[in-house]
């Protein structure tokens, strides 16, 4: 394998090339020139019987005619032979002098102006899970390798910030499962004893049942949330979100009634074509079914849900407990709940985490707002940004 050289030697070869190239261009230049010019004043002097003398600190040697066939004397041919070889010598000399000094001061120049890459190399190779916080932080005039930092540092920023809301998420999820596990295991251990009867065994089962439907749908919720951060990869088609609201509203009629919630769906705009929606079907309507659910579970007999499709935006607006404002912005944060709430049993408490995780794989806009009265307003911009 071929050894490949550094930026610095590269650099300073490249200085070297271009100055040897341009000094011998000027310097063949000037050389042909100056000869050229030398034979024709010599030519003209022998014509006009004047031959110059090969000591150059001597008078010229006047003769008594033109020399023979027009052309210079042999004195006028040496001179012109000896500065044309004097030339090309100093010439050569010239050029490898200036390569020279060009590869030094190329060597000199990119050692001091690249010396922030290895900087940015050196810490780069230090940082690790444990020490995302270190940033180069580099100084000194605004130019590309000042940018390069930065951008290096935002990327760290972001990684930071992921490395961080992963390690919160799993002891989150850890302590999500940790509950329903602990619960199946108290029932198995207290409720079947072996004196138990077959109420004992009745309500065993029962809580059993329910603790694994709450499992299950937790990792069912987790499983999607991965989905929509994976992003789409190109499964996207036109959706009318209208049609799409209406269908899930539909399918949550009996679980409404089941709450004491009243469930209305409301479309607003000119057509079909007006409300439609590049999208990846299955995660949008997940989207849909997330605040649906969400509205449905934390709110109230005798409450209300209303869903609205106003264009380029889904709304959705229950009744329920009053929210502290400072508190509704956390929402989407995994296993983040409402403490008036929490109380929700069949959810896993990564609803609005999944409707935020698509949007952003669509790059769509979630806004949540308390509901005066109490309740809460969810608003999703489906309008490209």
């Amino acid at each position: 394998m071929s050894r490949v050289w550094s930026l610095r030697t590269r650099t300073a070869l490249a200085f070297a090339l271009t100055s040897m190239a341009l000094t011998a261009a000027a310097i063949v230049f000037v050389t042909l020139g100056s000869q050229h010019a030398i034979a024709e004043v010599v030519v003209a002097d022998a014509a006009g019987g004047v031959a110059i003398s090969p000591d150059a600190s001597s008078a010229p040697l006047r003769t008594t005619g033109p020399a023979p066939d027009g052309a210079a004397g042999p004195g006028g041919i040496a001179i012109v032979s000896r500065v044309a070889a004097l030339q090309w010598q100093w010439s050569a000399l010239g050029i490898a002098g200036a390569g020279v000094v060009a590869g030094l001061t190329g060597w000199l120049l990119s050692r001091r102006m690249l010396a922030p890459l290895d900087r940015i190399a050196g810490t780069a190779e230090r940082i690790s899970a444990s020490t995302l916080h270190e940033r180069i932080d580099l100084h000194g005039p605004d130019d590309e390798l000042r940018r390069l930092s930065r951008t290096i540092d935002g990327l760290l920023d972001r990684l930071e910030t992921a490395f961080a809301s992963q390690r919160r998420f799993v002891a989150q999820a850890s302590h999500e499962l940790r509950t329903p596990l602990a619960v199946q295991r108290a029932a198995i251990q207290i409720g079947l004893h072996d004196d138990a009867d077959a109420v004992d065994l009745a309500r065993a089962r029962a809580e059993l049942l329910e603790q694994n439907r709450r499992t299950e749908h937790l990792v069912e919720s987790l499983l999607v949330l991965a989905e929509a951060e994976r992003g789409l990869d190109g499964r996207t088609v036109d959706v009318d979100l209208g049609v799409l609201a209406g269908a899930v509203v539909d399918e949550a009629q009996a679980a409404a009634r089941e709450a004491g919630v009243r469930l209305h769906c409301k479309v607003f705009g000119a057509g079909a074509g007006a409300r439609a929606v590049r999208c990846e079907p299955v995660l949008t309507r997940q989207l849909v079914h997330n605040l649906v659910d969400n509205a449905i579970e934390y709110n109230g007999p005798g409450g209300h849900v209303d869903v609205e499709v106003d264009g380029t935006v889904l709304r959705v607006r229950n009744t329920g407990p009053e929210l502290d404002v400072a508190l509704v912005p956390t929402l989407t944060e995994p296993f983040r709940r409402a403490s008036a709430a929490a109380g929700g049993r069949r959810h896993s408490g990564l609803g609005l985490s999944i409707v935020e995780a698509v949007a952003q794989a669509h790059g769509w806009r979630v806004s949540l707002t308390a509901r005066p009265g109490g309740g809460l307003v969810a608003e999703v911009d489906v309008s490209p940004r």
